[in-house]
Protein backbone atom coordinates (compact mmCIF):
# COMPACT_ATOMS: atom_id res chain seq x y z
CA UNK A 1 0.00 0.00 0.00
CA UNK A 2 1.23 3.63 -0.68
CA UNK A 3 1.78 6.05 2.83
CA UNK A 4 0.97 9.39 1.32
CA UNK A 5 0.09 10.61 5.19
CA UNK A 6 3.96 10.27 5.14
CA UNK A 7 5.05 11.65 2.42
CA UNK A 8 2.22 14.65 2.45
CA UNK A 9 2.82 15.78 6.01
CA UNK A 10 6.23 16.15 5.15
CA UNK A 11 5.46 18.28 2.25
CA UNK A 12 3.18 20.21 4.30
CA UNK A 13 6.06 21.22 6.70
CA UNK A 14 8.48 22.02 3.79
CA UNK A 15 5.67 24.71 2.94
CA UNK A 16 5.10 25.91 6.56
CA UNK A 17 9.35 26.61 6.17
CA UNK A 18 8.79 28.30 3.21
CA UNK A 19 6.49 30.71 4.59
CA UNK A 20 8.24 31.77 7.07
CA UNK A 21 11.10 32.11 5.18
CA UNK A 22 9.13 34.41 2.88
CA UNK A 23 8.37 37.12 5.62
CA UNK A 24 10.94 40.24 4.66
CA UNK A 25 14.16 40.05 4.97
CA UNK A 26 16.38 41.08 7.52
CA UNK A 27 20.01 41.24 8.72
CA UNK A 28 20.96 40.97 12.75
CA UNK A 29 24.50 42.33 12.22
CA UNK A 30 24.46 42.99 8.28
CA UNK A 31 27.74 44.64 6.57
CA UNK A 32 25.40 46.35 4.25
CA UNK A 33 22.04 48.40 4.02
CA UNK A 34 19.00 46.59 2.56
CA UNK A 35 18.93 43.31 3.79
CA UNK A 36 21.54 42.12 1.30
CA UNK A 37 24.94 40.75 0.63
CA UNK A 38 27.62 41.12 -1.25
CA UNK A 39 27.13 39.02 -3.78
CA UNK A 40 23.12 40.72 -4.19
CA UNK A 41 21.15 38.52 -2.52
CA UNK A 42 18.31 38.81 -0.32
CA UNK A 43 19.25 36.95 3.03
CA UNK A 44 18.19 36.65 6.72
CA UNK A 45 20.27 35.59 9.72
CA UNK A 46 20.15 35.48 13.02
CA UNK A 47 21.70 33.98 16.37
CA UNK A 48 25.00 33.55 14.62
CA UNK A 49 25.27 30.67 12.14
CA UNK A 50 21.49 29.57 13.51
CA UNK A 51 19.09 31.24 11.71
CA UNK A 52 19.26 31.97 7.39
CA UNK A 53 17.28 32.13 4.82
CA UNK A 54 17.12 33.59 1.30
CA UNK A 55 14.10 35.99 -0.47
CA UNK A 56 11.54 33.41 -2.21
CA UNK A 57 12.83 33.75 -5.49
CA UNK A 58 16.77 34.12 -5.13
CA UNK A 59 18.41 31.16 -7.21
CA UNK A 60 19.70 29.16 -5.21
CA UNK A 61 18.39 29.28 -2.37
CA UNK A 62 19.21 28.39 1.43
CA UNK A 63 16.64 28.65 4.51
CA UNK A 64 17.90 27.12 7.69
CA UNK A 65 17.26 26.85 11.43
CA UNK A 66 20.29 24.82 12.25
CA UNK A 67 20.16 22.32 13.82
CA UNK A 68 16.51 21.52 13.34
CA UNK A 69 16.11 21.83 9.68
CA UNK A 70 17.59 23.17 6.24
CA UNK A 71 16.03 23.85 3.11
CA UNK A 72 17.99 24.38 -0.06
CA UNK A 73 16.72 24.98 -3.91
CA UNK A 74 19.43 24.77 -6.67
CA UNK A 75 19.88 25.94 -10.51
CA UNK A 76 17.99 22.64 -11.53
CA UNK A 77 15.36 22.98 -9.12
CA UNK A 78 15.86 19.93 -6.86
CA UNK A 79 14.36 21.09 -3.57
CA UNK A 80 16.61 19.51 -0.49
CA UNK A 81 15.08 19.55 3.29
CA UNK A 82 17.24 18.32 6.15
CA UNK A 83 15.38 17.80 9.49
CA UNK A 84 17.76 17.07 12.14
CA UNK A 85 20.56 16.03 9.94
CA UNK A 86 22.00 13.21 9.58
CA UNK A 87 18.58 11.82 10.97
CA UNK A 88 16.17 13.13 8.30
CA UNK A 89 16.34 14.14 4.70
CA UNK A 90 13.85 14.82 2.06
CA UNK A 91 14.66 15.66 -1.95
CA UNK A 92 12.51 16.53 -4.60
CA UNK A 93 13.36 17.17 -8.31
CA UNK A 94 11.52 16.70 -11.77
CA UNK A 95 8.27 15.02 -9.50
CA UNK A 96 10.71 12.27 -8.14
CA UNK A 97 10.63 12.36 -4.24
CA UNK A 98 12.72 10.62 -2.31
CA UNK A 99 13.35 10.82 1.97
CA UNK A 100 15.27 9.02 4.77
CA UNK A 101 14.55 8.83 8.18
CA UNK A 102 16.68 7.22 10.67
CA UNK A 103 16.14 3.73 8.56
CA UNK A 104 13.00 4.42 6.98
CA UNK A 105 13.63 5.07 3.08
CA UNK A 106 10.80 6.30 0.37
CA UNK A 107 11.44 6.43 -3.06
CA UNK A 108 8.65 7.89 -5.53
CA UNK A 109 7.65 8.24 -8.86
CA UNK A 110 10.35 8.91 -11.04
CA UNK A 111 9.23 11.38 -14.48
CA UNK A 112 9.93 7.94 -17.09
CA UNK A 113 7.63 5.98 -14.56
CA UNK A 114 3.98 5.40 -14.09
CA UNK A 115 2.65 7.73 -11.03
CA UNK A 116 2.22 4.50 -9.25
CA UNK A 117 5.68 3.13 -8.73
CA UNK A 118 7.07 3.40 -5.06
CA UNK A 119 9.45 1.65 -2.67
CA UNK A 120 8.87 2.25 1.03
CA UNK A 121 11.70 0.10 3.27
CA UNK A 122 12.38 0.24 7.02
CA UNK A 123 15.75 -1.67 7.04
CA UNK A 124 16.49 -4.29 7.67
CA UNK A 125 13.29 -5.33 8.65
CA UNK A 126 10.38 -4.27 6.00
CA UNK A 127 9.97 -3.76 2.42
CA UNK A 128 7.29 -3.00 -0.09
CA UNK A 129 6.30 -1.13 -3.23
CA UNK A 130 4.69 -0.87 -6.49
CA UNK A 131 6.23 -1.83 -9.45
CA UNK A 132 5.70 -0.18 -13.07
CA UNK A 133 3.31 -2.31 -14.17
CA UNK A 134 0.99 -1.58 -11.44
CA UNK A 135 1.65 -4.83 -8.88
CA UNK A 136 2.22 -4.60 -5.07
CA UNK A 137 5.48 -6.19 -3.74
CA UNK A 138 6.01 -6.57 0.03
CA UNK A 139 8.62 -8.44 2.29
CA UNK A 140 8.90 -9.17 5.92
CA UNK A 141 12.67 -9.60 6.69
CA UNK A 142 13.67 -12.81 7.48
CA UNK A 143 9.71 -14.44 6.97
CA UNK A 144 9.72 -13.88 3.72
CA UNK A 145 8.25 -12.24 0.90
CA UNK A 146 8.96 -10.29 -2.40
CA UNK A 147 11.54 -7.30 -3.04
CA UNK A 148 12.18 -5.16 -6.51
CA UNK A 149 15.15 -3.22 -7.48
CA UNK A 150 17.15 -4.33 -4.68
CA UNK A 151 20.79 -5.13 -3.71
CA UNK A 152 21.70 -4.85 -7.44
CA UNK A 153 19.19 -7.39 -8.60
CA UNK A 154 15.66 -6.59 -10.28
CA UNK A 155 13.51 -8.91 -8.30
CA UNK A 156 14.62 -10.90 -5.26
CA UNK A 157 11.88 -13.87 -3.38
CA UNK A 158 12.78 -15.28 -0.20
CA UNK A 159 11.61 -17.43 2.57
CA UNK A 160 12.76 -17.94 5.94
CA UNK A 161 16.34 -16.24 4.98
CA UNK A 162 18.75 -17.86 4.84
CA UNK A 163 16.80 -21.39 3.49
CA UNK A 164 15.68 -19.84 0.45
CA UNK A 165 15.76 -17.06 -1.64
CA UNK A 166 15.74 -16.66 -5.44
CA UNK A 167 17.06 -13.69 -7.53
CA UNK A 168 16.59 -12.26 -11.28
CA UNK A 169 18.82 -9.85 -13.14
CA UNK A 170 18.26 -9.33 -16.65
CA UNK A 171 17.80 -13.05 -17.91
CA UNK A 172 19.67 -14.47 -14.99
CA UNK A 173 17.88 -16.97 -12.88
CA UNK A 174 19.34 -17.75 -9.03
CA UNK A 175 18.11 -20.10 -6.49
CA UNK A 176 19.86 -20.17 -3.36
CA UNK A 177 18.86 -23.03 -0.16
CA UNK A 178 20.77 -22.29 2.68
CA UNK A 179 22.49 -19.10 1.99
CA UNK A 180 25.47 -18.95 0.98
CA UNK A 181 26.44 -22.81 0.42
CA UNK A 182 24.02 -23.87 -1.97
CA UNK A 183 23.11 -22.10 -5.43
CA UNK A 184 22.49 -22.49 -9.29
CA UNK A 185 22.04 -19.97 -11.90
CA UNK A 186 20.66 -19.95 -15.23
CA UNK A 187 20.18 -17.55 -18.28
CA UNK A 188 21.69 -15.03 -20.50
CA UNK A 189 24.32 -18.44 -22.12
CA UNK A 190 25.12 -18.95 -18.31
CA UNK A 191 25.37 -22.02 -16.03
CA UNK A 192 26.37 -22.19 -12.71
CA UNK A 193 26.06 -24.15 -9.26
CA UNK A 194 27.94 -24.47 -6.07
CA UNK A 195 28.19 -26.55 -2.88
CA UNK A 196 30.21 -24.12 -1.37
CA UNK A 197 32.97 -24.70 -0.13
CA UNK A 198 32.73 -28.04 -1.39
CA UNK A 199 32.40 -27.97 -5.50
CA UNK A 200 31.22 -25.26 -7.52
CA UNK A 201 31.24 -24.89 -11.61
CA UNK A 202 29.82 -21.65 -13.53
CA UNK A 203 30.18 -21.73 -17.49
CA UNK A 204 29.27 -19.55 -19.93
CA UNK A 205 29.04 -20.04 -24.06
CA UNK A 206 31.78 -18.41 -25.50
CA UNK A 207 33.50 -17.18 -22.66
CA UNK A 208 34.82 -19.96 -20.69
CA UNK A 209 34.54 -22.69 -17.67
CA UNK A 210 35.72 -22.30 -14.21
CA UNK A 211 35.49 -25.17 -11.33
CA UNK A 212 36.47 -25.44 -7.65
CA UNK A 213 36.97 -28.31 -5.20
CA UNK A 214 36.97 -27.41 -1.33
CA UNK A 215 37.42 -23.84 -1.71
CA UNK A 216 40.25 -22.29 -1.86
CA UNK A 217 42.16 -25.35 -2.00
CA UNK A 218 42.04 -26.31 -5.75
CA UNK A 219 40.41 -24.20 -8.76
CA UNK A 220 40.66 -24.56 -12.26
CA UNK A 221 39.36 -22.47 -15.53
CA UNK A 222 39.08 -22.73 -19.11
CA UNK A 223 39.32 -20.34 -21.07
CA UNK A 224 37.38 -19.82 -24.81
CA UNK A 225 37.27 -16.27 -26.30
CA UNK A 226 38.88 -16.05 -29.60
CA UNK A 227 42.70 -14.44 -29.17
CA UNK A 228 42.88 -15.42 -25.24
CA UNK A 229 42.03 -19.11 -25.38
CA UNK A 230 43.59 -21.59 -22.82
CA UNK A 231 43.51 -23.04 -19.22
CA UNK A 232 44.71 -22.51 -15.91
CA UNK A 233 44.80 -24.17 -12.78
CA UNK A 234 45.19 -23.12 -8.45
CA UNK A 235 46.69 -25.43 -5.64
CA UNK A 236 46.30 -23.45 -2.98
CA UNK A 237 48.29 -22.42 -1.19
CA UNK A 238 51.45 -24.46 -2.98
CA UNK A 239 51.25 -23.66 -6.76
CA UNK A 240 49.31 -22.54 -10.24
CA UNK A 241 50.06 -21.67 -13.78
CA UNK A 242 47.44 -20.65 -16.55
CA UNK A 243 48.27 -20.24 -20.28
CA UNK A 244 46.37 -18.47 -23.05
CA UNK A 245 46.92 -17.02 -26.14
CA UNK A 246 47.72 -13.56 -24.71
CA UNK A 247 50.43 -14.86 -22.10
CA UNK A 248 51.19 -17.33 -19.25
CA UNK A 249 51.29 -16.81 -15.45
CA UNK A 250 52.89 -19.17 -12.68
CA UNK A 251 52.33 -18.60 -9.24
CA UNK A 252 54.28 -19.95 -6.05
CA UNK A 253 52.89 -20.44 -2.77
CA UNK A 254 49.68 -17.98 -4.02
CA UNK A 255 49.25 -15.29 -3.45
CA UNK A 256 52.50 -14.01 -2.60
CA UNK A 257 54.65 -14.88 -5.47
CA UNK A 258 53.69 -14.41 -9.15
CA UNK A 259 55.08 -13.70 -12.62
CA UNK A 260 53.45 -13.12 -15.52
CA UNK A 261 54.29 -12.24 -19.13
CA UNK A 262 52.20 -11.47 -22.24
CA UNK A 263 51.73 -9.74 -25.54
CA UNK A 264 50.97 -7.02 -23.57
CA UNK A 265 54.16 -6.83 -21.07
CA UNK A 266 55.17 -8.76 -18.04
CA UNK A 267 53.73 -8.43 -14.38
CA UNK A 268 55.52 -9.14 -11.29
CA UNK A 269 54.71 -9.55 -7.58
CA UNK A 270 56.86 -10.61 -4.60
CA UNK A 271 55.61 -11.05 -1.08
CA UNK A 272 52.21 -9.84 -2.26
CA UNK A 273 51.13 -7.43 -1.84
CA UNK A 274 54.35 -5.81 -0.59
CA UNK A 275 55.89 -5.55 -3.88
CA UNK A 276 54.13 -5.57 -7.14
CA UNK A 277 55.70 -4.22 -10.42
CA UNK A 278 53.99 -4.20 -13.94
CA UNK A 279 55.54 -3.35 -17.48
CA UNK A 280 53.03 -3.34 -20.56
CA UNK A 281 51.87 -0.82 -23.01
CA UNK A 282 48.57 0.52 -20.90
CA UNK A 283 50.18 0.76 -17.41
CA UNK A 284 53.46 0.84 -15.45
CA UNK A 285 53.56 0.19 -11.93
CA UNK A 286 55.97 -0.58 -9.21
CA UNK A 287 54.46 -0.53 -5.58
CA UNK A 288 56.37 -1.31 -2.51
CA UNK A 289 53.72 -1.50 -0.23
CA UNK A 290 52.78 0.48 2.15
CA UNK A 291 56.08 2.22 2.10
CA UNK A 292 55.92 3.63 -2.15
CA UNK A 293 54.04 2.91 -5.00
CA UNK A 294 53.73 4.39 -8.41
CA UNK A 295 51.08 3.46 -11.59
CA UNK A 296 51.31 4.91 -14.62
CA UNK A 297 48.92 5.27 -17.84
CA UNK A 298 48.42 7.33 -20.74
CA UNK A 299 45.80 9.67 -18.71
CA UNK A 300 46.69 8.78 -14.86
CA UNK A 301 50.25 9.28 -13.13
CA UNK A 302 49.25 8.19 -9.22
CA UNK A 303 52.08 7.78 -6.23
CA UNK A 304 51.77 6.79 -2.85
CA UNK A 305 54.04 7.06 0.16
CA UNK A 306 53.12 5.41 3.48
CA UNK A 307 49.82 4.33 2.03
CA UNK A 308 47.01 4.97 2.83
CA UNK A 309 48.19 8.47 4.11
CA UNK A 310 50.10 9.98 1.53
CA UNK A 311 49.53 10.46 -2.37
CA UNK A 312 49.37 12.12 -5.70
CA UNK A 313 47.44 11.94 -8.22
CA UNK A 314 48.04 14.02 -11.70
CA UNK A 315 45.23 13.36 -14.64
CA UNK A 316 45.25 14.30 -18.04
CA UNK A 317 42.18 14.59 -19.97
CA UNK A 318 41.53 16.92 -23.27
CA UNK A 319 41.60 20.20 -22.34
CA UNK A 320 42.01 19.80 -18.70
CA UNK A 321 44.78 18.62 -16.26
CA UNK A 322 43.77 17.70 -12.65
CA UNK A 323 46.36 17.41 -9.66
CA UNK A 324 45.22 15.88 -5.98
CA UNK A 325 47.66 15.68 -3.25
CA UNK A 326 46.32 14.56 0.05
CA UNK A 327 48.16 14.27 3.48
CA UNK A 328 45.32 12.27 5.05
CA UNK A 329 43.67 13.91 7.14
CA UNK A 330 45.95 17.05 7.91
CA UNK A 331 46.49 18.31 4.28
CA UNK A 332 44.49 18.47 0.89
CA UNK A 333 45.63 20.07 -2.15
CA UNK A 334 42.98 20.14 -5.70
CA UNK A 335 43.85 22.35 -8.91
CA UNK A 336 42.25 22.06 -12.34
CA UNK A 337 43.54 23.71 -15.15
CA UNK A 338 41.82 24.04 -18.69
CA UNK A 339 43.28 24.18 -21.75
CA UNK A 340 42.73 25.51 -25.10
CA UNK A 341 45.27 24.83 -28.36
CA UNK A 342 47.80 23.79 -25.18
CA UNK A 343 47.61 26.96 -23.08
CA UNK A 344 45.84 27.38 -19.65
CA UNK A 345 42.82 29.74 -20.10
CA UNK A 346 41.38 29.25 -16.82
CA UNK A 347 42.08 27.24 -13.31
CA UNK A 348 40.85 26.24 -10.17
CA UNK A 349 42.59 25.85 -6.96
CA UNK A 350 41.10 24.27 -3.47
CA UNK A 351 44.04 23.57 -0.54
CA UNK A 352 42.52 22.36 2.95
CA UNK A 353 44.69 22.31 6.13
CA UNK A 354 43.17 20.23 8.36
CA UNK A 355 41.65 21.54 10.71
CA UNK A 356 42.59 25.32 10.68
CA UNK A 357 40.93 25.88 7.38
CA UNK A 358 40.53 25.67 3.69
CA UNK A 359 41.04 28.25 0.66
CA UNK A 360 39.18 27.52 -2.61
CA UNK A 361 39.24 29.38 -6.05
CA UNK A 362 36.98 28.65 -9.05
CA UNK A 363 37.47 29.44 -12.69
CA UNK A 364 35.60 32.18 -12.31
CA UNK A 365 37.94 33.60 -9.84
CA UNK A 366 35.67 33.51 -7.23
CA UNK A 367 37.46 32.58 -3.55
CA UNK A 368 36.77 31.26 -0.04
CA UNK A 369 38.81 31.30 2.78
CA UNK A 370 37.38 29.52 5.95
CA UNK A 371 38.82 28.99 9.58
CA UNK A 372 38.72 26.34 10.71
CA UNK A 373 37.37 24.04 8.94
CA UNK A 374 36.26 20.56 10.76
CA UNK A 375 35.65 18.98 7.43
CA UNK A 376 38.55 17.03 5.79
CA UNK A 377 36.53 16.24 2.63
CA UNK A 378 35.70 18.91 -0.34
CA UNK A 379 32.30 19.93 -1.08
CA UNK A 380 29.73 17.19 1.24
CA UNK A 381 26.38 19.14 0.35
CA UNK A 382 24.84 18.09 3.87
CA UNK A 383 27.85 19.22 5.57
CA UNK A 384 28.32 22.43 4.02
CA UNK A 385 24.12 22.89 4.76
CA UNK A 386 23.91 22.14 8.45
CA UNK A 387 27.03 21.80 9.72
CA UNK A 388 30.10 24.41 8.22
CA UNK A 389 28.32 27.84 9.31
CA UNK A 390 28.46 26.52 12.66
CA UNK A 391 32.13 25.66 13.30
CA UNK A 392 32.80 28.44 10.88
CA UNK A 393 34.55 31.47 13.04
CA UNK A 394 35.87 33.34 10.15
CA UNK A 395 35.28 33.29 6.56
CA UNK A 396 36.44 35.97 3.66
CA UNK A 397 34.45 35.54 0.13
CA UNK A 398 35.64 37.62 -3.09
CA UNK A 399 33.12 37.22 -6.07
CA UNK A 400 32.87 39.71 -9.54
CA UNK A 401 30.44 41.84 -7.31
CA UNK A 402 33.28 42.26 -4.85
CA UNK A 403 34.31 40.87 -1.19
CA UNK A 404 33.29 40.20 2.49
CA UNK A 405 34.79 38.86 5.69
CA UNK A 406 33.07 38.09 8.66
CA UNK A 407 33.99 37.23 12.40
CA UNK A 408 32.60 34.97 15.02
CA UNK A 409 29.34 34.11 12.58
CA UNK A 410 28.93 38.21 12.21
CA UNK A 411 29.53 39.74 15.06
CA UNK A 412 32.20 41.68 13.32
CA UNK A 413 31.67 42.01 9.07
CA UNK A 414 33.47 44.32 6.70
CA UNK A 415 33.26 44.10 2.72
CA UNK A 416 33.41 46.20 -0.10
CA UNK A 417 31.09 46.17 -3.69
CA UNK A 418 32.57 46.47 -6.95
CA UNK A 419 30.12 49.41 -7.81
CA UNK A 420 32.07 51.54 -4.80
CA UNK A 421 29.61 50.60 -1.79
CA UNK A 422 32.11 49.80 1.29
CA UNK A 423 30.19 49.11 5.09
CA UNK A 424 31.59 47.71 8.35
CA UNK A 425 29.70 46.53 11.53
CA UNK A 426 30.38 45.18 14.79
CA UNK A 427 26.71 44.00 16.07
CA UNK A 428 24.79 44.97 17.56
CA UNK A 429 27.12 48.31 18.73
CA UNK A 430 27.58 49.95 15.32
CA UNK A 431 27.55 49.82 11.76
CA UNK A 432 29.12 52.17 9.14
CA UNK A 433 29.79 53.38 5.35
CA UNK A 434 30.66 55.05 2.86
CA UNK A 435 30.90 54.79 -1.35
CA UNK A 436 33.76 54.76 -2.02
CA UNK A 437 33.36 56.73 -5.70
CA UNK A 438 32.01 59.74 -3.72
CA UNK A 439 33.84 61.29 -0.53
CA UNK A 440 29.94 63.21 0.21
CA UNK A 441 28.08 59.70 1.10
CA UNK A 442 28.25 58.55 4.90
CA UNK A 443 25.95 56.19 6.67
CA UNK A 444 25.99 55.82 10.21
CA UNK A 445 24.38 53.18 12.72
CA UNK A 446 24.30 52.61 16.65
CA UNK A 447 22.74 50.08 18.05
CA UNK A 448 20.68 48.89 15.31
CA UNK A 449 18.93 51.87 14.56
CA UNK A 450 19.01 53.87 17.96
CA UNK A 451 20.95 56.74 16.55
CA UNK A 452 21.37 57.03 12.71
CA UNK A 453 23.25 59.40 10.24
CA UNK A 454 23.43 59.63 6.54
CA UNK A 455 24.93 61.96 4.61
CA UNK A 456 24.49 62.61 0.68
CA UNK A 457 24.46 65.53 -2.24
CA UNK A 458 21.39 66.58 -0.62
CA UNK A 459 22.56 67.31 3.03
CA UNK A 460 22.78 65.39 6.50
CA UNK A 461 20.41 63.10 7.70
CA UNK A 462 19.66 62.37 11.32
CA UNK A 463 17.43 59.69 13.46
CA UNK A 464 17.04 59.53 16.84
CA UNK A 465 15.01 56.71 18.80
CA UNK A 466 14.41 55.35 15.70
CA UNK A 467 11.83 57.57 14.77
CA UNK A 468 12.80 61.15 15.54
CA UNK A 469 14.45 62.20 12.45
CA UNK A 470 15.71 65.45 10.87
CA UNK A 471 17.66 67.35 8.50
CA UNK A 472 20.57 70.23 8.15
CA UNK A 473 22.46 70.55 5.00
CA UNK A 474 25.62 70.90 4.15
CA UNK A 475 27.82 73.78 3.52
CA UNK A 476 28.48 74.62 0.11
Amino acid sequence: MRIPGIRHGLWILLGVVGTLAASPAHDFGRPGPGGADFAATERTRAFGPLVEWGAPDEIPCLRAVRPFFTYAKDERGCETLDLLWPLGHIRRWQDETYWRFFTALYFGPRPTDPPSQYRFWILPLLAMGRNGEGENYGAVFPLGGRIENFFGRDRIEFALFPLYWHSELNDLRTDHWFWPMISRTTGNDLERFRVFPFYGYSEKKGVGESRFILWPFWTSARYDKPGNKGDGWLLFPIYGHSKTESGESWMVLPPFFRHSEGRSGTENTFLWPIYQTVNSKAMNKRYVWPLYGRRTTAQEDRRFWLWPFIWNRQNTYPGEKVSHVRVFPVFASESHQFMKKGASVASERYVSLWPLGSYERTRQDDTRLRIPDLWPFRDTAPIERNLSPIWTLYSHQRTARGYQSELLWGLARWGCATNGEAARSVFPLASWGHDTTNDKSRDVELLKGLFGYHRDEAGKHWRLLYFIKWKTRQAP
